[in-house]
């Protein structure tokens, strides 16, 4: 106690700061304070200094010596924001399909009922592919289900006749059991995905590591998956036709690195090589 008493009576002692002439020892200027009043007046000085020298350093001319200027998106936003103006095209293009389709209304060029037939079509560029069902489409589905009753599995003969390929490409990883048990199709840039054949789509979505991708339901224990899409065009619960397009191949998805479609085909439950049903 008397050690503190002692420093706070020698913080309250009066002391006297002078300059002088060092020749004649004459006074020039002299100040007397308290030592605690010339420690809080020393301490304001070093803060108000480091803080205009830290102003000066990091806000200053030098700042980007000292600070990383990181202004860099994350690639799942990138991917947000990409389909969020595919989305806004896609309402663009119908917006402008409505508007001309009524001009020719107006014109007289052609009926409303014509309008109407026309309403559900897809104003999506599909590149000339047809999305109709084939002529021997209820043939072709009569046999598959012949073949899944009786557990026959399709003949090499067959592969052209029951499904069609989903996109144009060559196969940049074959099919693997083990290691890969699905097969890589690299295309042109936004090349349309079509559905290999005709089903239900019982899921359209997007998963950290798949990207975009959709599962198709053909019957008969008989599913297709096509994955790392740029963006789904069709949603769940929508019935397609063999060839309808259903997504545009991209780059979504941790596991890839490059445009390109990664196709399942998949048959009771188990994943099936789809170079033994399908012509690439």
């Amino acid at each position: 106690m008397n050690r503190l008493e002692k420093l706070l009576n020698s913080l309250k002692e009066e002391i006297k700061i002078s300059s002088s002439n060092p020749s004649s020892f004459e006074e020039k200027w002299s100040f007397t304070s308290t030592r605690m009043r010339v420690i809080s007046l020393i301490m304001l000085i070093v803060i108000i200094i480091g803080t205009l020298f830290s102003l000066f350093v990091f806000k200053g001319p030098f700042a980007s010596y000292f600070t990383k200027n990181d202004k860099s998106i994350g690639r799942t936003e990138l991917e947000k924001q990409e389909i969020a103006i595919q989305s806004l095209n896609e309402k663009l293009k119908m917006q402008d399909t409505f508007i001309a389709n009524l001009q020719k209304v107006i014109l007289g060029e052609i009926k409303p009922d014509d309008v109407k037939k026309k309403k559900n079509l897809n104003p999506v560029d599909i590149k000339g592919l047809s999305s109709a069902s084939t002529d021997n489409e209820e043939e072709l589905r009569e046999k598959v289900k012949e073949d899944m009753r009786t557990g026959a599995k399709p003949q090499k003969n067959e592969k052209l006749v029951l499904y069609q390929r989903p996109i144009s490409g060559y196969i940049s990883q074959n099919y693997d059991a083990i290691e890969h048990p699905a097969i890589d199709i690299v295309s042109k840039k936004d090349e349309i995905v079509k559905a290999c054949a005709s089903g239900v789509i019982i899921y359209s979505g997007f998963s950290k590591e798949d990207g975009f991708f959709l599962i198709i339901d053909h019957g008969n224990e008989s599913q297709s998956i096509y994955k790392h899409n740029k963006v789904n065009l069709k949603k769940s619960g929508q019935r397609v036709q063999v060839g309808d397009p259903i997504a545009i191949v991209g780059n979504t998805g941790e596991n890839s690195s490059g445009p390109h479609l990664h196709f399942e085909l998949w048959f009771q439950q188990k994943q099936i090589n789809p170079t033994d049903l399908i012509s690439f």
